[in-house]
């Protein structure tokens, strides 16, 4: 065996896109129960959660990956993860039609009846806020991106395989379809998560929250100058 997924030259030549497609899939799926996110920690986007928040969900694009998490009075709990696909020439959507994948903060906002859509979509499927309010302060364009699922006669999709959206099989959206909430699930789409343990988060939170307080005890005083001060 000269390679993963080796077949004879001949079909080799024949299915080539198709066999690049199919390895670059297993080795990030192989990456991915090698290299696992270590016991305890949280990725450090997750600044804080509301407590009315229950789930929320993590996409990692360099690794091709969905993580769930359980939100309690304890903490956040990773309670699984997916293998996923995302845009056809990558992330950091900037403009409609680009073919990327948002990074940013979102929520979903509804979880689509599936007999009320194609095929395509399999299982189901779960619209984000893209563009949130500050991609369109940024000029960002574009919009439809979903989670959704795969048609039935198809089990998954290469890792840059969609128009924007984040795919997953159908048994794993299944799964996520049980258990978020629409309005109130954040989706952090990222680069690459930075997995810490929770309390390396603490600092940066109660920095963010001062900074917050400053801003909410100015509009209250309705002090202009201070206020104005926050902003760039």
């Amino acid at each position: 065996v000269r390679t993963l997924g080796d077949v004879p030259d001949t079909t080799a030549m024949a299915g080539a896109d198709l066999l690049a497609e199919l390895r670059d899939e297993s080795q990030v799926r192989m990456r991915a129960l090698r290299e696992r996110p270590p016991a305890g920690t949280i990725p450090a986007q997750f600044l804080a959660l509301s407590p009315r928040t229950k789930h929320a969900i993590a996409v990692d694009a360099s690794r091709s990956r969905l993580y769930l998490f359980e939100n309690s009075a304890t903490g956040l709990r990773l309670v699984s993860d997916y293998y996923i696909s995302v845009g056809k020439l990558g992330i950091e959507k900037a403009v409609e039609g680009d073919q990327r994948t948002p990074l940013g903060v979102y929520f979903i906002t509804s979880n689509l009846d599936p007999k009320s859509l194609k095929d395509f979509y399999g299982a189901g499927a779960l619209p984000i806020n893209y563009p949130n309010a500050y991609d369109a302060r940024r000029g960002k364009t574009g919009s439809g991106i979903w989670l959704h699922g795969t048609p039935p006669d198809q089990f998954s999709r290469a890792p840059l395989a969609t128009d924007g959206c984040v795919a997953l099989a159908n048994p794993d959206l299944e799964r996520i379809l049980r258990t978020v909430e629409p309005r109130s699930t954040p989706v952090v789409i990222a680069r690459q998560l930075d997995w810490v343990a929770p309390h390396s988060v603490q600092a940066e939170h109660k920095a963010f929250e001062a900074v917050l307080d400053g801003w909410r005890n100015a509009k209250t005083a309705g002090d202009m100058q201070r206020l104005m001060a926050f902003y760039a």
